[in-house]
């Protein structure tokens, strides 16, 4: 698996509109290692890549993303006149040229997304350790480990990192993300202790960067990744 600290959060999401062409494209002009995008269905089943489940705070229009069809969400504007984008039209864009970190939002994205990768490294520049997958759902998560046990898996938890010895004996995962607002020095260590690296979600600055590290942890996802790499 390719080696990174800084992973550029929903593209450099500080400088373009969140998950678009536009803010990973910039992540490939900042030379980063990695990015993160969110994935979900909508009504025609592509995989998008968008974070919300309601599509109000990114394109101002009413409506939940998963009750649309295709041809309805681009005719929508994600920022900046950008469109909303496929999962493979940003892997198109990037083309192996940094490592992904696939975030499944909602239900029965596994076999999708791992369709989709397993495309993408049959009939482009992909190879398997050029990926990551995380989410919230556990279960979902395990059903994707269970279609792909290749791709390497990280924990995602929103505060308390809870139920470890069990999630890692059944996904044996690599890393376990937190969120910089709820982390405390014991979790890192409970982590650590379980063979795993600690990711860290957002960080924007580097003071706290550095007040991070000094906890043990081993990256971080960031809008502004920049200003952590300098």
């Amino acid at each position: 698996m390719r080696k990174f600290t800084v992973i550029a959060h929903r593209g450099v999401s500080g400088y373009a509109p969140e998950n678009t062409l536009a803010a990973f494209r910039k992540a490939l002009d900042l030379k980063v290692d990695a990015v993160e995008c969110d994935v979900q269905l909508c009504r025609s089943r592509e995989v998008l890549v968008f974070h919300d489940r309601r599509l109000k705070r990114i394109t101002g229009q009413n409506g939940i993303l998963r009750r649309k069809k295709l041809a309805e969400l681009r005719k929508l504007d994600a920022g900046n006149g950008e469109v909303i984008p496929t999962l493979k039209e940003v892997l198109d864009l990037l083309d192996a040229r940094c490592a992904v970190n696939i975030e499944l939002k909602g239900r029965k994205m596994a076999l999708p997304v791992a369709s989709i990768l397993r495309n993408s490294i049959r009939t482009g520049s992909w190879k398997l350790e050029d990926f990551f997958v995380s989410a919230f759902r556990f279960r979902e998560l395990r059903r994707f480990h269970e279609i792909m046990p290749e791709i390497p898996i990280a924990l995602l938890f929103a505060k308390k990192p809870r139920g470890m010895k069990r999630k890692i004996r059944l996904l044996k995962p690599f890393a376990a993300n937190l969120s910089a607002e709820h982390i405390r020095p014991e979790w890192v260590k409970r982590v650590h202790k379980g063979g795993l690296k600690v990711y860290v979600w957002t960080v924007d600055n580097a003071p706290e960067a550095a007040r991070l590290r000094a906890m043990g942890v081993d990256g971080f996802f960031s809008n502004y990744p920049d200003k952590l790499i300098k």
